[in-house]
């Protein structure tokens, strides 16, 4: 029987669309739902029957259906509950018919989910054929009634079992589908109430491609519930924060084997922000908490500055709940008062490491931080770092919301005695500047910086320097894990001109680009190559005007593992590394996971260190090894050993070993 919809003139049948939820309803039901569909015996009697009699165990298969089709299959399976009871078998054949009968509906609901609203089922039951097809039974057809062979012969086997006669043979359940022709997408429609009218149209082609549905895709169920749920979103994104959607309606037409998919929405009316109130705030200032919003008072509503505010909040690591939502109705102004409800967590927090590596001897390091320092999110940290090479005070401050919303003020300040071969003695070093993001995932930082050294160099004795200059640095960072990201990249380019400040009259500008890039090969992350490079050149000074502390050195476990720390480069007559004014650094590795706790890393690694301001040639050193991973909840332990593949007589080890926690870039 057809009909006409009112709103769009189309003539379309009418079917019963049971979609997901007569999947869930039809899934509901367990043994007991034999009973339901059973009159007389339920399933209570053939439990009973069980426990008194011999049962008969049988198999279950499904025919007729395309092998490609392996999502419908797995959903046939998964409902059946002849499948599912498989092995609780009954005492009777009447029993197994009852399962049958019951699953004809719950396939049915399964085809018209996967829109094959024409579907046909039906079933038959035989005994299962064990030295002889001659000796099979007569098969029972869907509708239940026997051949005169076959009921003979159950009757014979239900006396079998009621005298405690031989064992029953093993049955076959068949179930025969015939899916028919799938239904497609024909049109997709929108009613839209707004407090001004109503509006009936086509949904556009952007709105389709939103809502992951086109004209002529197969009618599936899953992205037709999901599709209203992307009209919800998409009408939020246009103003309105108290959308709802209305009555869903199918309509099917079983001429030309589409439907026509008919969404109902009311929008509430049209919001802009209005007055932000914040709850569960103790020790942080609601006011710090409630500039985090990234609307302005008085913007219309959209719900990605809603998403923004709360992911900027979380990233503060000054909670461990962050919920922000709209509170409404609209008030006459026009304006949606908004809730920020938060949970603090403790601001305090202590944490070290251990390292060591055959170059640098062992390393410890730890820290003390307050993430709430003057209560408003403002970061101390304070730490030191210890080994055979450097001994070293460190501090680090941060403020957010300095002056405008997405912008921090950072200080740092470090104080080292150094003890290596290029170096000794001791340097002071501070920073004041702004950090703010620019773009996602893209931050800058910029400011100043003032240094002393008073160091003791191959070329550079007893010399004392006073520097200032000005730091900027570029970051990108799109990677999923600090310590062991599996996808994305990592860019830095550090400019930072210095001027002397005592006699000397010591000029010169440290520009350096670094990157890394990491690629997985499998959905877990469990093989992932990982690459490497960095650069720098020194202009303004010859080698020799430099601090040695601000030139490029290269090799140990933050560079060329395989060879000794800074000794990559050029040398003096005792093999002590000069350092030089530019640096090239190339390295990768294949991270695999073999097991959920192990794994193992082969690498390769080379770069070499030059005296001038550009690299001469492109002669690297080279390094390669393997490592190995145990992982724990705070990152990866990494114990890496490499040896170098131009090793220098006199100069380079066999072999270097490094254990540390996080992978090496």
């Amino acid at each position: 029987m057809l009909r006409t919809f009112p709103a769009f003139g189309r003539r379309a049948a009418v079917v019963p669309l049971l979609l997901a939820g007569t999947i869930l309803s039809a899934c509901a039901s367990d043994e007991g739902g034999e009973g339901i569909f059973a009159l007389g015996n339920g399933a209570e009697d053939d439990v009973l029957q069980n426990d008194l009699q011999t049962t008969i165990p049988y198999d279950v298969e499904i025919k007729g259906i395309d092998s490609q089709e392996e999502k419908l299959i797995e959903a046939l399976n998964s409902v059946s509950t002849a499948r599912r009871l498989q092995s609780r078998p009954t005492a009777s054949r009447a029993g197994l018919q009852r399962r049958a009968e019951d699953d004809i509906e719950r396939f049915q609901a399964v085809l018209r989910s996967n829109g094959f609203y024409d579907g046909q089922i039906t079933f038959s039951i035989r005994e299962k054929a064990v030295e002889s097809p001659s000796d099979a039974a007569a098969e029972t057809d869907a509708s239940g009634q026997d051949t005169a062979n076959d009921a003979v012969a159950g009757q014979a086997g239900d006396d079998a079992l009621a005298t405690g006669g031989d064992k029953p043979s093993p049955l076959v359940l068949t179930y025969n589908v015939d899916t028919g022709t799938p239904y497609l997408i024909a049109a997709v429609n929108l009613v839209i109430t707004r407090p001004d009218g109503v509006v009936e149209r086509h949904a556009t082609d952007e709105e389709l491609e939103k809502t992951n549905l086109e004209i002529g895709q197969r009618a599936i169920a899953e992205p037709i519930i999901l599709g209203e749920q992307y009209g919800v979103d998409i009408l939020r994104e246009q103003g309105y924060p108290l959308v709802e959607a209305g009555k869903r309606t199918i309509l099917a037409d079983t001429a030309q084997k589409t439907i026509t998919i008919n969404y109902a929405f009311n929008t509430g009316p049209l919001a802009q922000f209005g007055d932000i109130t914040v709850n569960g705030a103790q020790d942080v200032d609601p006011d710090f908490i409630a500039g985090y919003h990234s609307w302005d008072h008085g913007d219309q509503y959209h719900p990605d500055e809603v998403r923004t505010t709360r992911r900027e909040l979380a990233q503060t690591n000054l909670f461990d709940s962050v919920i922000v939502k709209v509170a409404g109705p609209v008030k006459e102004n026009g304006e949606i008062p908004v809730e920020i409800d938060v949970v603090e967590r403790k601001m305090r927090s202590i944490g070290g490491g251990v390292n060591f590596s055959t170059a640098d001897g062992p390393g410890v390091n730890a820290f003390w931080e307050h993430r709430n320092f003057f209560g408003a999110g403002e970061r101390l940290r304070l730490g030191f770092d210890v080994s055979s090479l450097e001994q070293g005070l460190s501090a680090e401050f941060k403020k957010p919301q300095f002056l405008e919303r997405r912008q921090s003020f950072v200080a740092e300040a470090n104080a080292k005695n150094n003890d290596t071969d290029a170096y000794k003695g001791s340097t002071l070093d501070s920073f004041a500047g702004i950090e703010r993001p620019l773009w996602e995932n893209w931050t800058a930082t910029f400011g100043v910086t003032a240094e002393y050294s008073d160091l003791t160099g191959s070329d550079s004795p007893n010399e004392e320097f006073y520097l200032a200059g000005l730091r900027g640095v570029l970051r990108h960072d799109n990677t999923d894990n600090p310590l062991d990201p599996t996808v994305g990249n990592r860019f830095e380019i550090n400019v930072s001109p210095y001027m002397g400040l005592s006699d000397q009259d010591t000029n010169f500008t440290s520009v350096s680009l670094a990157g890394s890039q990491y690629l997985a090969f499998d959905d877990d992350g469990d093989y992932v190559f990982a690459a490497r490079a960095r650069t720098g050149t020194i202009i303004g000074e010859e080698r020799g005007g430099l601090p040695s502390n601000k030139r490029y050195y290269s090799g140990g476990g933050g560079s060329i593992r395989g060879y000794e720390y800074q000794k990559v480069g050029p040398l003096d007559d005792d093999h002590d590394p000069l350092g030089g004014r530019s640096v090239l650094e190339v390295g990768a590795e294949f991270r695999a996971r073999v097991t959920e706790s192990f794994g193992i890393v082969p690498f390769i690694e080379g770069g070499n260190v030059y005296a001038r301001s550009e690299p001469e040639d492109i002669n690297l050193l080279w390094a390669a090894g393997l490592g190995f991973r145990y992982y724990t909840a705070v990152g990866p332990l990494r114990f890496d050993v490499a040896v170098p593949l131009d090793k220098r007589p006199n100069v380079d080890d066999d072999f270097q070993f490094y254990i540390s926690l996080g992978q090496a870039f």
